[in-house]
């Protein structure tokens, strides 16, 4: 099957189904103020740049004035520069996705928000037997995400949601479950050179560190994963949990 396995007319349903949020609050505002453009992490194309499918973008082309192609123009001070960048991540993108650039977080409308947006800062994590076991955080964006450091506040609906969606993009586009298990690996490769765990939310509900090793796992409490940053130092002020 092909990425266009999913239909346009479809999307609508499929983004009803993985509609919660990550936390009972909004995330983002706990982020925000470590940013020196004042938006969160998530929702600045400088740090993240959304990715959608093609049957996502005819689907939200359609459907609302939100989005449009990626420029680089607020990240770059030419627009040879912008250029230049559109090109080289063009490149590194399948033929099937669309970059993509929004109004900003002021004029977000929840209801289209692109699965990027919904899934972020977490990708499904398959091991080396296939097994999709739940959701891991892209490391990449540890020392600016804040949810990534505070993984307690993850809702046991928004996981639920996020391998529902998932199981149902694998069914319809087996390449995405080849390519989630190969970044799973890299991001194995990845942990052993830091010299870290993988953390885990499992699909089961609890939370487990995954040796990169051998793959084995520990359960632990959600709140024993490390933090990083500002994040990190956060965590020995007296009131941690307001920063």
């Amino acid at each position: 099957m092909t990425q266009e396995a999913i239909r346009p007319d479809e999307i609508r349903k499929f983004y009803a189904n993985f509609a919660a949020p990550i936390a009972h609050f909004d995330c983002g505002e706990k982020c925000a103020s470590h940013n020196e453009s004042g938006k969160p992490f998530c929702c600045d194309i400088c740090h993240a740049v959304p990715t959608g499918y093609t049957c996502e973008w005819e689907y939200l082309i359609s459907n609302t004035d939100l989005w449009y192609e990626w420029k680089a123009e607020q990240c770059t001070d030419t627009q040879e520069e912008a250029e230049a960048e559109v090109k080289r991540l063009r490149k590194e993108t399948p033929d099937t996705m669309v970059l993509m650039e929004c109004l900003g977080p002021e004029q977000c409308q929840r209801d289209y928000r692109a699965l990027t947006c919904r899934q972020f800062p977490f990708f499904p994590y398959i091991d080396s037997q296939g097994n999709f076991l739940g959701i891991s955080h892209y490391w990449e964006y540890e020392e600016v995400c804040w949810v990534i450091n505070h993984l307690e506040v993850v809702t046991s609906e928004y996981i639920r949601q996020f391998v529902q969606a998932f199981e149902f993009i694998f069914s319809r586009m087996p390449d995405e479950f080849e390519n989630y298990k190969t970044h799973s690996e890299v991001t194995r490769d990845e942990m052993i050179e830091k010299k870290r765990a993988l953390p885990l939310l499992h699909r089961n509900g609890y939370a487990y560190k995954i040796s990169p090793h051998n793959e084995r796992m520990r359960r632990v409490s959600v709140e024993k994963f490390p933090k990083f940053g500002p994040y990190k130092l956060a965590a020995t002020m007296a009131f941690a949990d307001e920063v």
